[in-house]
């Protein structure tokens, strides 16, 4: 298990935190309704004020309340769900990822990109370069639509890929006095460029790999060996410390981890 700082990096860490989170969250406005409508009618119950019309309408009042107390539920329920699958493919990846370490690439989880709220599921380090890895765990089918291009169920891949790329971006920026340094080892004209790739679990590809905006997104299969191919010059031994040295205190843990 890769190390930062005397803290794991542990893959999935921070989406089962944000699932735990949810579970803890106090009830929403629809609970505190049925509580309140529930305390008035016991009182009027009590004191005998309920009218005709009113023990007419309370069934109504009941069903409509239940019923929108069910649709919150499930979707809460969804949500946890949705969080708990993230953090299982992100182990899965992080299985996948282990067996680049003995090839002399240095590999983290769950980074959280500095100034902001969102984290990098796994950064990796070695001869085939600077990559942000996403993982992803779908259960539902990959199409292309004419309109909005390639689909996984109803949701577009385009701007999850466009979050993707930004998280690059962002890894880059804050690495960047490290990567212009490192790039020394190459020769000229050598430079470091952190790429983006995305693995997806659950769902098979159209022969494994998709190619979208540019990006390649790939089954597990394919993943180390697009990872090996690379992109742009390969990193020597040296590069790839004096990258991963500095990464292991500018891109902290998501979520320490005890």
């Amino acid at each position: 298990m890769a190390r930062t700082s005397g803290y794991n990096t542990v893959p999935g860490y921070s989406a089962l935190a944000e699932a735990r989170r949810r579970l803890a969250t106090a009830p929403g406005w629809e609970w505190y309704v049925a509580g309140a409508l529930g305390l008035a009618f016991a009182a009027g119950v009590v004191a005998g004020a309920l009218t005709r019309w009113s023990l007419v309408l309370l069934p109504v009042f009941a069903v409509v309340l239940g019923a929108g107390l069910a649709v919150t539920t499930a979707h809460r329920r969804a949500l946890v769900a949705s969080w708990r699958q993230g953090a299982k493919g992100e182990r899965q990846t992080a299985r996948l990822l282990a067996k680049l370490e003995r090839d002399g690439w240095r590999v983290f989880h769950d980074l959280a990109i500095p100034g902001s709220r969102a984290n990098v599921d796994h950064l990796v380090i070695g001869p085939g370069g600077v990559w942000v890895v996403d993982s992803k765990l779908w259960g539902k089918r990959v199409h292309w639509d004419p309109r909005h291009g390639w689909m996984h169920g109803q949701a577009a891949i385009t701007p999850e890929l466009n979050t993707t790329r930004w998280e690059a971006t962002q890894v880059e920026q804050a690495l960047a006095d490290t990567l212009h340094a490192a790039a020394r080892h190459l020769g000229p004209p050598g430079g470091i460029d952190v790429h983006l790739a995305w693995c997806v679990h659950g769902e098979p590809l159209p022969g494994g790999k998709l190619v979208v905006d540019g990006e390649t997104i790939v089954n597990p299969r394919h993943l180390l060996a697009m990872l090996r191919a690379g992109r742009g010059p390969a990193l020597p031994p040296p590069a790839v410390e004096e990258v991963a040295l500095p990464a292991e205190t500018v891109l902290r843990p998501s979520l320490p981890a005890t």
